[in-house]
């Protein structure tokens, strides 16, 4: 309870000086976009909150959202599949860190499956050529 009315309130005074300071709320679906997750995330979790009751606004009254677990990370960093668990042989802060020094591996395969040709292309016109 201390961690989330620290945020909401920290949100608070940064959005009524200006400043992008903020927390990241989404609901529990699987079509919604989420801010980046960081490495830092293991200490407030603020990049992604999980809204636990769709209908609350989340005010600093309103409940309390939650940070995603490490299989929730593994899944959005594209991992596995949801119903899928990832073997996590470290601790929580030590998973926290590693996925958000990752790239999402689905992103990652595309980009690998547009520079194949390519690559594939130089490495024949050089084999070719000597």
């Amino acid at each position: 309870p201390k961690l989330w009315a620290y945020l909401y309130n920290y949100a608070a005074k940064h959005k009524a000086k200006g400043n992008g300071f903020g927390y990241g709320m989404v609901k529990r679906n699987a079509t919604d976009v989420t801010r980046p997750l960081s490495a830092r995330y293991y200490k407030d979790g603020s990049e992604v909150l999980i809204n636990q009751d769709d209908t609350k606004k989340h005010g600093k009254k309103d409940g309390r959202p939650r940070r995603m677990t490490p299989q929730e990370c593994s899944r959005l960093m594209g991992f596995v599949s949801k119903g899928e668990r990832f073997n996590i042989p470290v601790s929580d802060t030590r998973a926290y860190k590693q996925f958000g020094n990752s790239v999402v591996v689905p992103v990652f395969k595309a980009v690998a499956d547009l520079i194949e040709p390519h690559l594939e292309s130089i490495i024949k016109a050089e084999t070719s050529s000597s």
